[in-house]
């Protein structure tokens, strides 16, 4: 592995850091996250939201967020200047106006510079603050004081401690077996070859983790980018909530919650021995470090608020309004800390034929016959973590043709860029890719066959029966050259078939296609 540039700041630039969508990055969902804390955030989709993303990565993610918020304006920052190039070049292909790209040193970036940015509605924090040095930080948190609102909204995610403890002596070892590599060498073999065998000599505190799973390729092909952005910084450092909550303190801005809707609940998270211990913690901090013992995660999505106001919980998350995630007639699951639950059919049943309908705030939802016996927080909690629903950003019918266009053109770049005819070499196998739409503020999550289908059908919709050209759209996925085998034909029709059964009423009714 080569050494680091004498710019990195010793984070490793030899890959680009691969493209990630995830919807608890849309200002949707950040509203939903606030207001069943019982915290005001009054933005809509008219609203000219500043967003900034800061280590924005090749900026797919905020190209993402630019095509889902065409009101917005919407800035990307990182340090790495290839990340850049590629994120201007995303947009332009893209055709979008509304947002920026600037090549930062958030460690030198203060004075004049600084002060001429716009002021920032909401500041996305995702996977940063645990890889970079102490100066990188310091800038974040001048930047989040001088050009953050009061009432503006940040997102931090993190790896957190104690859950993250496990992965530390495996980050030194793999590190150091990096560092040591020739050049042109695979250096993650020999990592992996080095770590298997301190695990078959049975080291005591090589414990297993998400990483050495991740390392081991027992989480699927792992992309190299990835890889070298969880082993190869010099500055891994998974915080404790309280450490991380004081440093943001000091730019006025508290902890509302967090975007993992479900750990906001203790009856969702811990047992009932935790959450007697929960309740006697005499603050949030506190509560929070009994989460972060008991729960086996070991990453945190914080959100914070520069000048918190108090709102009824109950009356801004009944306001909330919601459309399906999947037209699919599956068992519904819950999926928490303290285990998994299958949510009653009586009461699931109705709100999902309800949604079918069109967009339906929680208040709706819950009045309907036998459904309103669960909080509204509850209820917005099961219906999200369920992937039942989503928040919605903008009403369908208020979806302009230009923010559709936008969206539209954002996706087919995502398809001829990462996605070409469902296989990303660039994304990998796995990669959370987004169908842009205005409708939630940000992108549906997608699989690189997703994307591509949806895209085609967009690009040649159905006739005048509304029937899709099943064959014809079969062809347009296939890869130039030789035919490929009869069985693998067969298999692509029959996935196709299935999201076009489960996912294109939900295209439709978001505007994707």
């Amino acid at each position: 592995m080569s050494t680091p540039a004498a710019w990195s700041r010793g984070y490793p630039v030899t890959e680009p850091y691969p493209p990630a969508w995830h919807g608890f990055q849309s200002p949707a969902h950040l509203r939903a996250t606030l207001a069943m804390m019982g915290v005001a955030w009054e933005v809509g989709p008219e609203t000219r939201l500043r967003i900034a993303e800061i280590g924005c990565g090749s900026g797919y993610s905020t190209n993402v967020l630019a095509a889902g918020n065409p009101a917005a304006e919407v800035h990307g920052f990182d340090y790495n200047p290839a990340h850049i190039a590629e994120a201007r070049s995303f947009a332009a292909e893209a055709g979008l106006g509304n947002v920026r790209f600037d090549e930062t040193d958030l460690a030198e970036l203060d004075g004049a510079a600084l002060d001429a940015l716009p002021p920032f509605d909401l500041v996305l924090v995702h996977g940063f603050w645990s890889w970079v040095d102490d100066r990188v930080r310091d800038g974040v948190l001048r930047l989040l004081r001088r050009r953050l609102n009061p009432g503006g909204v940040v997102l931090l995610t993190y790896n957190a401690m104690p859950g993250a403890a496990t992965g530390l002596a495996l980050w030194r070892v793999v590190r150091g077996v990096l560092g040591d590599a020739a050049p042109g060498s695979d250096a993650f073999a020999a990592a992996r070859a080095k770590v298997e065998r301190l695990v078959a000599a049975e080291a005591k505190h090589l414990l297993p983790s998400v990483w050495r799973s991740l390392l081991m390729g027992e989480l699927g092909g792992a992309r190299p980018g990835y890889m070298l952005h969880e082993f190869a910084t010099e500055h891994w450092r998974p915080a404790f909530f309280a450490d991380v909550a004081a440093a943001m303190g000091s730019a006025r801005c508290e902890y509302a919650g967090s975007a993992t809707l479900s750990e906001n609940f203790p009856s969702m998270t811990l047992t009932a021995e935790q959450q007697a211990l929960w309740r006697e913690a005499p603050d949030q901090a506190g509560r929070e470090l009994i989460t972060d013992l008991c729960v086996p995660r070991a990453f945190r999505r914080d959100v914070y608020v520069r000048g918190i106001r108090r709102v009824s919980a109950e009356w801004a998350t009944d306001a909330i309004e919601l459309v399906p995630s999947t037209a699919a007639q599956r068992e519904v699951k819950l999926v928490t800390q303290a285990g998994e639950a299958v949510l009653p059919p009586h009461i699931i049943g109705p709100m999902r034929e309800a949604l079918s309908r069109g967009p339906q705030s929680i208040g709706a939802l819950r009045a309907l016959p036998g459904c309103g016996g669960a909080t509204p927080q509850e209820t917005l909690a099961m219906l999200i973590g369920s992937s039942v629903a989503m928040p919605m950003w903008q009403a369908p019918a208020d979806v302009t043709a230009a923010g559709i266009g936008a969206a539209r053109r954002l996706n087919a770049v995502t398809m001829r860029r990462l996605a070409p005819h469902g296989i990303s070499p660039i994304a990998g196998e796995g990669a959370r890719l987004a169908l842009a739409t205005p409708v939630l503020g940000g992108g549906l999550f997608a699989d690189a066959l997703e994307v591509a289908v949806s895209t085609l059908v967009a690009q040649h919709p159905p006739g005048a029966d509304g029937r899709i050209d099943l064959p014809a759209l079969i062809g347009r996925l296939m890869p130039a050259g030789p035919p490929p085998p009869a069985e693998a034909v067969e298999g692509l029709q029959s996935a196709v078939i299935d999201l076009l059964r489960d996912r294109w009423p939900v295209w439709r009714a978001l505007g994707i296609a």
